[in-house]
């Protein structure tokens, strides 16, 4: 007589396909990397970059909860530095454009097709939206370890093909507490920037798509603005 073996409990069964599919799934067993490594290479790739084109998209959320779309498309020569601004999205803006060479910013109104040149020193050449830094500098930089330098630093998620960094601000009292940056592990490039408001409200969700580096992009592609437009002299 044949003895019929008893069945495994569910439990056992479910746990060894667990094991067996952990096995299969690229980087499941990957290691978190530490944060110093990964800022420096972010520092790296950064200052790598000849030059650069995609499209930045995303959601702004303002204090009421009501949701804007972000559309721009960037190009930029980092060692000039040279970055051109195409805006998409908000509406209230589209086609407005925004060139920042050196200290100089133009800032192109498709309505009045106008120019108004600016020092990169004032507050005014963003609308106020954008604040100099104490050297006078604008802080726009394709460096996140530089932007954010100064922020404590800590990873968030290590999925092996991506990394998650995140950023919080020292300053209780900023706006902006804290950047989750999400970057590929391979070129460090990053995919998505998210910003929270004290008390972990979302006020931005920026993804970068369309990025392509080191393609031979000329200053005049990059600062390109209608020839026809009307220059205002703004600068002080």
């Amino acid at each position: 007589m044949h003895r019929t073996r008893a069945p495994r409990p569910i439990a056992r069964r479910l746990a060894l396909a667990l094991v067996v599919l952990a096995s299969l799934v690229p980087g499941a067993h990957a290691q978190t990397r530490d944060v110093a490594e990964v800022l420096a290479a972010l520092e790296a790739s950064a200052a790598a970059i000849a030059d650069l084109s995609f499209v930045l998209e995303g959601e702004l959320i303002d204090e009421a909860g009501q949701t804007f779309r972000l559309e721009v498309e960037v190009l930029a020569i980092p060692s000039e530095p040279a970055i051109g601004l195409y805006i998409v999205q908000p509406d209230a803006i589209a086609d407005n454009q925004i060139v920042v060479v050196g200290d100089e910013v133009r800032n192109y109104t498709f309505l009045t097709n106008q120019v108004s040149l600016y020092d990169t020193s004032d507050p005014d050449a963003f609308g106020g939206l954008l604040e100099p830094s104490a050297d006078g500098s604008l802080p726009l930089s394709l460096d996140l370890a530089a932007v954010f330098a100064g922020w404590d630093a800590t990873i968030e998620e290590d999925a092996g093909d991506v990394v998650t960094v995140r950023f919080t601000n020292r300053d209780p009292d900023a706006q902006m507490q804290v950047v989750l940056a999400t970057v590929t592990s391979d070129t460090w490039d990053p995919i998505r920037l998210v910003f929270f408001r004290a008390g972990d409200a979302v006020f931005a969700d920026l993804r970068f798509v369309e990025w392509s580096r080191d393609q031979g992009l000329t200053l005049a592609e990059v600062t390109y603005l209608p020839e026809d437009a009307e220059v205002l002299d703004r600068r002080q």
